[in-house]
């Protein structure tokens, strides 16, 4: 069974093609219904939230795979042309973002009474230097001949003396303000869907 929040109420539904049955619950309806079993909907509330934040996770994956352009987060401002150029001749297909992008580098977890989401303390420094365009202040192989002269032999013609890094944010804005919109909606959202859910299993039985 699956359920999907309307604007009036939730909506269940079960079955496939001829025999898919679907039957719309208004908020009133679950919430009398929730009185008249004495749900603790103060507790499911609170565990409703848990499980919104839990979600965060989720769409920080879905940021990073997706260069932003989702979930509040602009789009990423593109490769450099050199960088698409060699990224072609060395066949290298990786994300924008690197280990960054990698998902199961971002993490979930409480700390203190609040809910952490983002990276490691690990990629701290690599996360702040892609998120403000910043190069490695260790090295730079624009300015190594041998590296250079590795790129000449790969074809590419026009290398730049220096690279330009561009600032790509995520966290904790513009994130940050897109989950404070619209975290209480999430968690309004689990909350009914799981009145719905216990309502129809109730009736089931």
């Amino acid at each position: 069974m699956a359920f999907k929040l309307t604007d009036s109420g939730v909506l269940s539904t079960s079955g496939r093609g001829a025999a898919k049955v679907a039957i719309e619950i208004s908020f009133k309806e679950l919430e009398r219904w929730a009185r008249r079993q004495r749900i603790d909907t103060a507790k499911l509330m609170q565990s409703s939230f848990g499980r919104a934040c839990s979600a965060l996770r989720g769409k920080l994956r879905k940021i990073m795979a997706s260069a932003g352009g989702v979930e509040g987060v602009p789009k990423f401002k593109d490769f450099e042309d050199f960088t698409k150029e060699l990224r072609s001749k060395t066949g290298r297909s990786s994300p924008m973002g690197g280990v960054l992008a990698d998902k199961s580098r971002i993490v979930a977890y409480k700390r203190n009474g609040w809910q952490v989401i983002g990276w490691p303390d690990s990629l701290a420094e690599w996360a702040v230097n892609f998120q403000d365009g910043i190069g490695s202040a260790a090295y730079d192989p624009f300015r190594n001949d041998a590296d250079r002269h590795a790129w000449h032999r790969l074809g590419i013609r026009d290398i730049p003396r220096a690279y330009v890094h561009n600032p790509r944010r995520v966290l904790p804005e513009p994130f940050g303000s897109y989950v404070d919109r619209y975290l209480i909606q999430w968690a309004k959202g689990a909350f009914y869907k799981e009145l719905a859910r216990q309502m129809q299993k109730a009736r089931a039985a």
